[in-house]
């Protein structure tokens, strides 16, 4: 055995043990949904306290909800809707087994791919079908999760076309091409995007963005607030009917200030191949000297 190093003055946590209990509570959390029966308590214990959230302005509960004229985004921001958002999983679902695909996990977020077997709370039907979860581990457990079933995905749509299609979002992204970015959502089959508000007057800092309009408007409040001098996709999963992707934005606010945030997220597609919807969370943005 190599020698042993003991560091002379505290140091941070390393980066593998910060990463190591940020999955420790997302799996605590999905360990929790499967206790038998049903246990709304036991989930909620697993869910962060506004209190305790340190980079974070709320909780943030986004899933589908599947209605005969078609598909909408629920949101829940607050430990009273978290818990209604719960019964309603108790009422409604059954989960009995998840087999991994993959698992990626950092310190901040953990993302989970599976094929889930159960009862879909969204259709009330048994089904046996693909899924994520995206965790955020702010204060002691998580506080947010983005997850679906998986929805019809795109046919005829390779996945080179659909690198082709992120990739087109983050050059668009990074020239402040709105129109250009509109391009690549579907008109049709649009569901509604939920993700972190930067430098507007929302509070919580999570927007509702359920219809193509105010995505646009979005977009808009966003690129007259700044400039985009570079964004580094740091993480990127590829998936036939959805993406994830963290990504790392340089910016220079409409003042000068020049700064930077992290986001991660992901992005639903619908069977046009088209974008259908986001979903995400992300780190505050930072001044830099």
């Amino acid at each position: 055995m190599g020698p042993i190093v003991t560091p002379s003055s505290p140091v941070l946590p390393e980066y593998a043990d910060r990463v190591a209990d940020s999955l420790r509570r997302s799996i605590r959390h999905a360990d929790s949904e499967y206790v038998v029966p049903f246990s709304v308590p036991t989930v909620m214990a697993t869910v962060s306290k506004p209190e305790e959230l340190e980079w974070s302005d709320c909780l943030v509960w986004v899933a589908p909800r599947f209605e005969p004229d078609g598909m909408s985004l629920s949101v829940a921001t607050s430990v009273e809707d978290v818990t209604k958002h719960y019964q309603w999983v108790g009422s409604n679902g059954k989960r009995e087994r998840y087999d991994m695909n993959a698992r990626l996990a950092t310190d901040w977020w953990v993302i989970w791919d599976t094929a889930w077997t159960g009862v879909s709370p969204f259709t009330g039907k048994r089904v046996e079908s693909q899924a994520f979860s995206l965790h955020f581990t702010d204060g002691r457990g998580i506080n947010a999760e983005m997850t679906s079933i998986k929805l019809r995905a795109p046919e005829g749509q390779t996945h080179a076309q659909r690198n082709e299609l992120l990739e087109t979002y983050f050059v668009a992204s990074r020239e402040g091409d709105v129109d250009r970015l509109m391009s690549l959502f579907s008109p049709t089959e649009y569901a509604g995007s939920a993700v972190r508000s930067y430098f507007g007057d929302d509070r919580p800092s999570l927007v509702h963005l359920d219809s193509l309009e105010k995505l646009r408007q979005n977009y808009e409040q966003f690129y007259r607030a700044v400039t985009v001098e570079d964004v580094v996709r740091l993480n990127w999963y590829v998936r036939d009917w959805y993406f994830f992707v963290e990504a790392h934005w340089h910016l220079r606010l409409s003042d000068g200030t020049r700064g930077a945030m992290t986001t991660a997220e992901v992005m639903l597609l619908g069977s046009d191949g088209r974008i259908a919807g986001r979903m995400g969370w992300g780190k505050p943005f930072m001044a830099r000297p």
